[in-house]
């Protein structure tokens, strides 16, 4: 099943590759990534601030900001 990264809402899964390929589409809902390649973590700064992002986290662009859940 091929993924539809224009969607608002995404759920992330253990392909990077996937996640950033959403996140590229919806740049103007945060700031910064950082991929740490020793501790394999991909950090987003967005507006409410920094989030670690994870296998199973929910993330959406709706309202205009970048919002994850756990």
């Amino acid at each position: 099943m091929a993924k539809d990264f224009s969607t608002e809402s995404y759920i992330v899964d253990e392909q990077l590759a996937d996640t950033l390929s959403w996140l590229s589409q919806h740049q103007d809902c945060f700031d910064a990534l950082h991929f740490d390649v020793l501790t394999q973590e991909l950090k987003v700064h967005h507006a409410n601030g920094i989030d670690i992002i994870r296998s199973g986290m929910y993330l959406t662009a709706k309202y205009g900001i970048l919002v994850t859940s756990l």
